[in-house]
């Protein structure tokens, strides 16, 4: 009976053993991890946050978590918007996670949300300091040439009334010439 139990637990233990050294097989697919892709984020990685996040969406079986990495992914597009477009692919990509999330609880990281609006509200206040810049600037360079046609404004006028008196002088000096011319003329 004692052989028995004993053979019975060896062959249990080689099965377990060739089980634990068995090789995984290749054909499982690599799982990506949110967390890992959430860490990126997070650390300001956002380019590999991004690859984690497409990687999960393409991979993901269930819808929920093709979802929640659809969160990431719009939040991450946030972060890296740098003009319009991109921008507008972002929000697009919100607004398809919130229509598929439907009345489904908010369960994703709001922290990522609110990083992505305040880095587009930095964005948007520098874009706007740079456009306020760039209208001052055109408005002390439009007031400059307004000063500069007022002026010569002023010195065409002014020029004006020299030729009119330099004219006027002329048509005496020459009334006297003609004076003159005439009293030469011999009778």
């Amino acid at each position: 009976m004692y052989l028995l139990i004993v053979l019975l637990f060896l062959c249990t233990s080689c099965a377990e053993m060739q089980r634990q050294n068995s090789p995984v097989p290749a054909t499982l697919p690599e799982q990506h991890n949110p967390a890992l892709a959430e860490q990126f984020f997070i650390n300001g990685d956002f380019e590999n946050a991004l690859l984690e996040y497409e990687q999960i969406y393409e991979t993901a079986l269930s819808w929920e978590d093709k979802n929640h990495a659809l969160y990431g992914l719009a939040c991450t597009q946030m972060m890296l918007a740098r003009n319009e477009d991109q921008l507008v692919e972002a929000i697009t990509n919100l607004q398809k996670w919130d229509a598929k999330k439907g009345t489904a609880s908010f369960t994703e990281n709001r922290h990522l949300l609110v990083l992505a609006l305040k880095q587009q509200s930095t964005l948007i206040e520098e874009k706007n300091k740079t456009l306020k810049e760039r209208e001052n600037l055109q408005n002390t360079v439009i007031a400059n040439q307004q000063l500069k046609i007022t002026q010569m404004t002023t010195d065409n006028e002014n020029l004006q009334i020299e030729l009119r008196k330099l004219q006027k002088q002329i048509e005496e000096i020459e009334a006297i010439d003609e004076n003159v011319q005439n009293k030469r003329k011999p009778l």
